[in-house]
């Protein structure tokens, strides 16, 4: 029997303990490159994601992509951490990446379904550990992983208020793609082979709201991540943002949150986990 050949996981997918120590320091707001899935077995803790605060609550699972900011107080939570980049998508089709983008970055399952994913996840923490795997062994890890996202994908589908399905995902991956040279309705719709009134009734009908709003929004989401993941200062994030004047990207801001960029930086450091 042939068996189409796939690379170890070890190459993408890497499975750790919740509480495994990291190569770099945790307890700072950071940026991911990779998707993070954090399944939480027991509670304990708390993070935040994007600025907004969650508990690390028991029979949960938390999915943190490229990206997003995010800071991590572990506490006494136990449970188990998912990372992997987009290139895996590459082998575990037809689940496309922008399909773990959701509106919300938790979601609480019941306790048997929640067990069976923690397992799953488990199997595929036993299969990394070795060094040689057969063909097959290398097969059943990258099926793994396609059951916890499908199982993730639907769970969020079932809790959300509004089901945003690929459409929803792809728009939310696009925005953070290219929200720092496209700022215009018209571009979105353009990379969606959308009409803008499409777009904007598809908007409406998944989010609730209109795409230049979820592009003004997503565009303040990127400036605050920028004021407090790196050292770069206002005026080269304006200039990192695109914006033909410190004026213009002050005034932005100003109409956005009722803040300068200065007493938004401000609030936003008190805000985070000490």
């Amino acid at each position: 029997m042939n068996i189409v050949s796939l690379p170890h996981p070890n190459n993408f997918l890497v499975v750790e303990p919740l509480n495994y120590p990291n190569p770099y320091d945790f307890s700072i707001p950071h940026r991911h490159d990779y998707f993070e899935i954090i399944l939480v077995r027991e509670g304990g803790g708390e993070q935040q994601i994007d600025f907004t605060q969650t508990g690390l609550r028991s029979n949960n699972v938390y999915t943190v992509y490229p990206g997003q900011i995010h800071h991590l107080k572990r506490e006494t939570a136990e449970g188990l951490i998912l990372q992997f980049r987009k290139d895996i998508f590459d082998f575990i089709f037809p689940i496309k990446y922008h399909y773990l983008y959701f509106p919300n970055a938790g979601v609480q399952l019941e306790a048997g379904t929640f067990e069976h994913l923690y397992e799953i996840t488990q199997s595929i923490l036993n299969l990394t550990k070795e060094p040689q795997l057969s063909p097959l062994s290398i097969h059943k890890s990258y099926s793994y992983l396609q059951i916890v996202l499908i199982t993730l994908i639907e769970q969020h589908q079932l809790h959300a208020k509004n089901n945003a399905g690929s459409f929803g995902g792809e728009f939310l991956q696009l925005l953070g793609q290219h929200i720092q040279e496209k700022r215009k309705v018209a571009d979105y719709a353009e990379f969606m082979n959308l009409s803008t009134d499409r777009l904007t009734a598809l908007c409406k009908e998944t989010f609730g709201t209109t795409p230049l709003r979820l592009i003004h929004e997503s565009l303040i989401l990127e400036i605050k991540r920028l004021m407090v993941s790196g050292d770069l200062t206002l005026k080269e994030i304006a200039f990192e943002l695109n914006f033909d004047s410190t004026a213009n990207f002050s005034s932005f801001v100003k109409t956005a949150t009722t803040f300068t960029p200065s007493e938004l930086q401000e609030q936003l450091k008190k805000s985070l986990i000490p």
